[in-house]
């Protein structure tokens, strides 16, 4: 579908115990039939970039797949009113080995704590704003 895009290019994210390099693109998706309000959809791939060589890192590099999917649903005229849907699918490699234990102790631990961020961080960007539909 087509609308309006975003790339926002290379990032790197240090963490305790690896790295990750990856490429970000964010577009707006065209209204469907029966919809009120445009859709969102974010994905993140991991890539190689020149500025960030993996040779040059003392932590293991990680990889990821990720997409995220945003949807309005509900009219103004108050923020009360609005809802929004998320779609949100991450496949994480860390590299190297880890004990699938550990893998799943972590991802039990670390997805909420996401969940409460992004919801959060959502809330507090739009909470002052009028309703812009």
């Amino acid at each position: 579908s087509s609308g309006s895009t975003q790339s926002t290019g290379s990032s790197g994210i240090n963490a305790e115990y690896g790295d990750i390099v990856y490429a970000s693109h964010k577009q707006q998706l065209d209204i469907q039939s029966g919809e009120e309000h445009p859709s969102w959809i974010v994905c993140n791939v991991s890539c190689d970039h020149p500025s960030k060589p993996e040779s040059d890192s003392s932590y293991t590099r990680a990889s990821i797949e990720v997409v995220m999917f945003c949807q309005t649903i509900g009219k103004g005229p108050s923020r009360k009113d609005i809802k929004c849907k998320i779609v949100y699918s991450a496949s994480v490699n860390p590299g190297g080995w880890a004990p699938s234990a550990a893998v799943r102790a972590v991802s039990q631990r670390e997805y909420p704590k996401f969940l409460k961020k992004i919801s959060s961080f959502a809330v507090d960007h739009v909470k002052n704003s009028p309703v812009k539909f």
